[in-house]
Formats: structure tokens, sequence, C-alpha cells
């Protein structure tokens, strides 16, 4: 006997199984703006058996007659299969003999497997466009890009422990771009948007309002409302590059409803920049809240039907209704199939749909619905920059870095943004500054969690870069150890250590090349002990005014080769009552009560000598 087929029906369903593999009974569609779709079909098998890895992960088509300009057309519904149930065998059927079996089948957009790729990924200098298009292409989501505005590119853009899906969704969802999707046979497109000039008619543009059963398309259980929405939305944020501009922006239409400007959504945001963008940021999200104040909620038999094209009333109970459009923002739709299963007669076929609507020229932003990630905690990371750099810094004093979880980064100059190093203390032009290096291990929170907002607070050794000091045998000393650059070693460095060690208390201080002390008044020093200089160069020693040297014990100077002691005025010897007096004129006088000079020769040579006393003895 002749098994069944579905020409005769208006709505069936084409797979990769073949033609007439699968009968369809029941078709549910639940779509909207902004929405994935999600498709529901309850099929049976045609007395054949299936393999159902044969079709899940697979695109499917179901096809549903309409009128077009008066001639008969399919509209389709394309989608892959993500869940197929079997629902049970059926006795043996009196027309065929055959063993039918019952199938559930829910058809998503190719778009849902990117729920199932969970990543953790950096963007750097891409537009919302730029990666939406990079993400789709990797999934081989096929797109339209019907947006009319420009979008600035993120400098830093976070993908953390979320989906794909549930990235792009947040991203667009913050730049106020709604999306809905065409379908075609064996294929589906998803279409990106921005402005109410994109929607384009249903096939059954102008439509009947009208209650009870007619043949032809019409909307009935027609209801509107008005609800209470905010009526301005302002949100401010912080540029560091530009401290005393906050970035702000605020936009309020609070004319549509009573008291309607007294409730306002204010927003925090803790780094942010560009004041036109947070601006452009304030208008989309009052849209957003503002999208469904005026909502239409209806049923009807209009196959067209789909979310995001327009309609509008070509007759209506309420006059002020003709002629004004509305687009489509949520459906649900059943369509049934009535037949004997095994029967190639023409089946009876029930169509309805429950929709919301707006109207159209309402920019139907997506509501803010996927939660941002929020990083609890902190992390580490490791500090980058250009190969053979081992410092790499802005004028800001900030680093870049790589994440451990980021597995597409470097380690480059190129792994992450310019970052923030915290400091103990931060003046204009003072302050505490140490600045970690390329390779070093960084502690990284983020402002009010936000993976976007990394702040470096610290640094940690680890295996690989072990503290300059061998612990636990040091572990009194503490201090500070730098080390030089670029090739240093670790015997090339500046140091102020501090030794605890009750009893053995010390500080030492290393310059690696010079050691500069600027005292603007006075230093005053106190040695307990004693104090030892070793010098193994020069050393000169500059005085302005006078210089006072008290010695309570006796003064040793021994000098390898020659002294010279030069004075401008005078030099004067003194111990006792004996002095030597030298002035700058030339007069050397020499006084004692005994004055004794020995030689195996001397010397007395002069234009004029004179000796008196009163008693002069010549040998």
């Amino acid at each position: 006997m002749q098994k069944a087929t579905q020409d005769a029906n208006s709505i069936k369903i084409a797979t990769p199984l073949g033609k007439d593999t699968l009968h369809l009974t029941r078709f549910d569609a639940n779509e909207g703006i902004s929405q994935a779709f999600r498709f529901e079909a309850l099929m049976y098998t045609n007395g054949v058996e299936i393999d159902p890895k044969a079709l899940i992960g697979q695109s499917v088509t179901v096809s549903l007659l309409m009128n077009k300009d008066g001639k008969v057309v399919d509209r389709f519904f394309n989608g892959i299969v993500s869940e197929l149930k079997s629902l049970g065998q059926r006795a043996p059927n009196e027309a065929d003999g055959a063993l039918y079996k019952d199938y559930s089948a829910t058809i998503v957009p190719t778009s849902w497997l990117m729920n199932h790729r969970v990543n953790c990924r950096i963007f750097q200098n891409l537009s919302v466009k730029d990666i939406a298009k990079k993400l789709f292409d990797e999934h081989g989501v096929k797109f339209s890009s019907k947006l009319k505005k420009t979008y600035p590119t993120y400098e830093y853009c976070v993908q953390y422990q979320e989906s794909d899906w549930a990235f792009i969704s947040r991203l667009l969802e913050q730049e106020g771009i709604f999306y809905f999707f065409e379908h075609e046979q064996n294929k589906h497109t998803l279409v990106m948007a921005d402005d109410a000039s994109v929607y384009e008619p249903c096939e059954e543009a102008k439509v009947k309002h009208a209650t009870g059963s007619l043949a032809e398309s019409h909307v009935h259980q027609w209801s509107s409302g008005l609800n209470i929405t905010p009526g301005k939305y302002s949100q401010k944020g912080y540029d560091h590059e530009k401290p005393q501009n906050l970035p702000q922006g605020s936009r309020a239409d609070g004319s549509l409803i009573p008291n309607q400007a007294n409730y306002e959504v204010f927003e925090y945001e803790a780094e942010s920049k560009f004041n036109e963008r947070t601006q452009n940021i304030a208008n989309v999200r009052l849209e957003s809240l503002q999208k469904d104040i005026h909502t239409r909620i209806a049923s009807s038999n209009c196959r067209s039907f789909t979310a995001g094209k327009t309609f509008e009333f070509s007759d209506h109970e309420d006059k002020g209704e003709i002629g004004q459009g509305y687009v489509i923002t949520k459906l649900s739709m059943s369509a049934s199939v009535l037949s004997q299963t095994g029967s190639s007669q023409s089946s009876e076929q029930t169509i309805i749909n429950h929709f919301n609507c707006v109207p159209k020229n309402v920019i139907y932003r997506p509501a803010i619905k996927t939660p941002k990630p929020i990083i609890h905690g902190v992390q580490t990371a490791v500090v980058t920059g250009e190969s053979g750099d081992e410092i790499h810094i802005d004028k800001y004093g900030r680093v870049k870095v790589q994440f451990h979880w980021d597995r597409e980064g470097k380690k480059d100059s190129k792994s992450s943004c310019w970052i923030r190093v915290s400091q103990t203390w931060a003046g204009k032009r003072w302050g505490a500054f140490f600045f970690p290096r390329v390779g070093q291990e960084v502690l990284v929170e983020f402002l009010n969690g936000d993976p976007d907002q990394p702040i470096i607070i610290g640094a940690v050794y680890n295996a690989d870069l072990m503290p300059p000091y061998d612990l636990p045998a040091n572990k009194t000393q503490s201090g500070i150890k730098t080390r030089s650059t670029k090739t240093g070693s670790d015997t090339n460095f500046n140091e102020l250590c501090f030794e605890d060690d009750k009893g053995n208390e010390l500080i030492m201080l290393h310059a690696e090349k010079d050691h500069h002390l600027k005292v603007k008044n006075d230093q005053v020093d106190w040695i307990g002990n004693d104090r030892k200089t070793t010098i193994d160069s020069n050393e000169t020693v500059t005085i302005a005014k006078d210089r006072n040297t008290k010695i309570d014990g006796g003064d040793t100077l021994k000098i390898a080769k020659k002294l010279t002691i030069e004075a401008g005025q005078e030099i004067s010897l003194k111990t006792g009552g004996a002095s030597i007096t030298m002035k700058s004129d030339g007069t050397i006088t020499i006084k004692g009560n005994k004055v004794t000079v020995e030689g195996a020769t001397t010397n007395v040579k002069g234009s004029q000598v004179v000796i008196k006393g009163g008693t002069v003895a010549i040998n």
C-alpha cells in the first residue's frame, strides 16, 4: 500500500532523512526581537526506523503555505535540531499495516550552539560589530548587519568564563543593538539592527481587526496598554587620563506618563572614556527602558506574522487605529495537522498566533538582561613587554600583563591593555613609585569586579622568582633590592637591607654605582662606637664656610705620598706655649720656650740674616 505523504498539507517538514520520512502533526514557534527562536515539532515516522544521530544538530526546515500578493507561497522556519525525543510506538495502522513512532524535536538557531562554548578571551581595538563578526564566523552563523550607526572600538574587552552567546548578547544589549531572524529554505540569517527604518512589512502587510471566525487573515483579541517606565537615565564614570573631566551622559523624556520625570535610573561605571560614547549609551538605555511603554497584545491567524516585521490595519473598530503601523516584538504560533496516520488525503490544519507589538517608529532596544561576569577577589598575572624588554611602561607608570587564563595572548606588548599600578602614595609629582618589570608575577584586582577594568595592587614571588634573601636562613632580614638593567645579573643591584637579629641589628645601603645625598639644611650624625671609611679612589670635600673638628683623643694622619695644605690668609699650628704661624704675606713666625733646629746639614740663606739674643753661641 502507498505510504502517506505531506504533499497535501499546508505545513510540512523537510529533514536530511529524506522526503516524507517524518510527518509533521504539530508545530509551535516562539520568537521575538533580540530573542533566539525556539520551535517545537511533533512528528511521526512513516513506518520506518530512524537513527537520531542522523538528525540531531542537523538543519531542518518547516514550510507553511501563506498568501503573498494573491499567490500561495511557502513561509519557511529553518533551524537545527537541538533535542530529539522518541515518544513511543503506535499500534499498526489498519490502512497499511505499518508501525509508526512519534518523535518531538526542538529546533533552534545555529547561534544557539554558541551557548555551548564557554571561554576566557581578550578582544582589543575592535568594535562590537567586529567582535560579533569574529564570533559568528567561528561558529558558522549566517548573519547580516543593517546597522546605521558607527560604533567606537573597544580598547579592551574581556570575555570571562561566559558562553560566546552570553558574551555577544551583553555587548549588543550594551550598545542598544537588536536582532531578529530571517528564514529561507534550508537556511536562516541573524539580522543585527539599530534603527526602526530596517523594519520590513509582513507579506500580510494590511489586515483587518475582527472578532469571530473569518476565513481570511485577520487580527482578533486586540488589547492596548500603557505602562510605567523611568523618565530619565543617567550614567557617570571616571577617566584617570582626564580626572577633572568626568565622563557623563543623561537623557530624559518624562512626558509620556504622569510623574514619569521623577523616575530616574542612574548607573556608575568605575573607569570609562569618551563623553560622546557615554551620552550615546544614555540615549539607547532610555529607549530600552521605555520601549514597552505603549504595548499591544493580540491574536491572529496571519501566517506571515513574524518578529521584526510590521503590519497596519486596513479596518478596525477603533477608527484611530486604521493606518497605524506596528512592529511585532514577540510571537508564539501553533499549527496543527489533523490527519489519519498513513493517509495521503488532504488534512485539516489550524493555525493561530499570539503576539506583542509596539508602534513601528519605536526602536526596540534590547533590555539589559545578560549579566556581566564579576571577578571576585584577586588574580595573579605575569608582566609582559616587547621581545627583549626588561621594562615596558608608559608615562602613567602602567604596565601590561598576561593573565593565566588567556590562551591566545603571546606574552608580549599586546597581551592586555595598559594597567595602572597601585602605589603606597601618589601625589602630583611626588609619592612612592615602584613598578613591576617584565616577567614578574603581580596581583590584579578589578574595579567593581569588572573584567574590563584591571588594576595591579602588588607583586608576589614564585619558584622562578625567589626572594632576594635565602629563607628561612635569613628570616631576620628585610629590605629593598633592585636589579640593574639592561642585562643585569644578581651581582648588579641597589639595596637597602635591614637586619633585625637581636644584638646584630644592621642597616645596609648598597649603591651599584653612584650615591648622591642632598641635605638642604642640617645633617646630624651620631655614631655610638667606631666609624670606618674606605675610599678606593679619590675624595673631594667642598665646604662653603667653616669647618670645626673636635677630637677628644689623638689624630693620626698617614699619607703615602705628599700632603699639601693651602690657606688663603693664614696657617697656625699651636700646642701649649709653642706655635708656628704662616701668613699670606710670606711671614713665618715660630714661637716657643725652646726652638731646636737639627739636621745633618742646615742651610740658612737670605738677602739679610738677623740673629738677636742675650747670648748668641755659634760653635
